[in-house]
């Protein structure tokens, strides 16, 4: 079997680059390029990008391939995280029967054994930040994060949104202290983990900003087609009752992608999200939608979505009605739906001052991430050159 560095100089050497102009593309040095044909040696951030310049938009054939042949300890604690965040089950699980047994690896098996796992449905949801606790990790400080960042998870799911932004404070600090050179790779993995789920919290509070800023952070990374249909989602929500058409293109966008995974449950949750921001633009422009009545069960949606509870307040056309959903998002804090509400009342001939002063009620509460959107880039540098190279 060849070593990592023959397949890495093969493919080079079969595309119709020389070392420097692939060192270019990649944006590291000649230097680097050269080490591996001498020393062998390279960094996972650097072999990632050389998949991208060869390889294209279909760099992860072969990152796959690659990742089989590491060697060192720290390229395969990569390789996890790599496997992890790119939701590829097989490679996880042939990478963690390779490392079974490994002292110098234990804590990262245990950590990315219950991870893949999870992926598998062997474990439950809930259960999984518990037995992540359990695992001892000593005072490493990549699995610190993650475990926390997977702490973030349960809270969405517990829907403690106040709980995940407090959490988030600390996450961030942890993040900018994981060090740029030898964990740069886990650390733009990490940023973009705690992305994805401070996204729908922001939009949840109404704080769209911020919001669209984590959705861009997923859009820019290009990670997966499920992450970039969650980005567009967000955005379009972000829009509704401001903005039809970025709003309606934003969820349709996003729709496209979602059928691109191979999850019928979330393609037809992501159609009927965009057959609801048309359904509320036609009554917000006067269409009569006639009963409330099964409404959930015809929309193919939890009867405690945010969308279908909305329009069970919206349809009954009553001004009382209203002021009752209006309770109901805000004493859950759900400050994007009480504002829609809000300016629901105004339909109805509420004054535009309680209108406005209703809709001033937000949370203070923010997560101070000053990491920039295109700072997650190792995963779509494929999309920035200015070459489509497909081996």
């Amino acid at each position: 079997m060849k070593s990592l560095s023959d397949e890495i100089l093969n493919l080079i050497e079969d595309s119709d680059l020389s070392y420097k102009e692939v060192a270019s593309m990649a944006g590291v040095s000649a230097r680097s390029i050269y080490e591996i044909k001498n020393r062998g040696t390279i960094g996972f951030i650097t072999i990632l990008k050389i998949a991208q310049v060869c390889n294209g938009a279909d760099y992860h054939t072969k990152m796959s391939k690659w990742c089989h042949l590491l060697t060192t300890t720290e390229g395969i604690k990569h390789a996890f995280e790599y496997a992890a965040i790119k939701r590829d089950i097989e490679l996880l699980g042939d990478l963690l029967d390779s490392a079974e047994g490994d002292d110098a690896l234990s804590a990262y098996y245990g950590i990315y054994s219950l991870i893949y796992r999870f992926m598998r449905k062997e474990i439950a949801f809930l259960d999984l930040y518990d037995l992540l606790k359990q695992v001892r990790i000593s005072k490493d400080k990549n699995l610190m994060v993650i475990v926390d960042i997977y702490k973030c998870y349960l809270l969405y799911y517990q829907k403690d949104f106040l709980g995940i932004l407090q959490s988030a404070n600390i996450i961030e600090k942890e993040i900018q202290n994981i060090s740029q050179e030898r964990s740069a790779f886990f650390r733009q993995c990490y940023i973009y983990r705690l992305a994805e789920v401070l996204m729908p919290v922001h939009l949840h509070f109404n704080n769209f900003e911020a919001s669209r800023k984590f959705a861009k952070i997923l859009l820019y990374s290009n990670i997966s087609n499920k992450t970039m249909s969650d980005g567009y989602h967000c955005i379009g929500m972000t829009y509704l009752g401001r903005d039809k058409d970025v709003c309606i293109k934003s969820l349709e966008r996003s729709y496209e992608l979602m059928k691109e995974i191979e999850r019928t449950d979330l393609i037809e949750e992501s159609r009927m999200h965009l057959e609801l921001a048309r359904l509320y633009y036609e009554v917000k422009e006067g269409a009569a939608i006639q009963g409330v009545a099964g409404f959930a069960e015809r929309m193919r949606l939890r009867s405690d979505s945010d969308f279908i509870k909305y329009f069970e307040y919206r349809l009954e056309n009553s001004l009382s009605k209203l002021y009752e959903g209006y309770k109901y998002f805000f004493s859950r804090k759900n400050f994007l739906f009480a504002n829609l509400i809000a300016d629901d009342l105004a339909c109805f001939g509420v004054d535009l001052a309680q209108v406005e002063a209703l809709k001033s009620i937000n949370l203070s509460e923010k997560v101070e991430f000053d990491f920039e959107e295109e700072v997650v880039n190792c995963f779509s540098y494929w999309n920035r050159i200015s070459i489509a190279r497909v081996s």
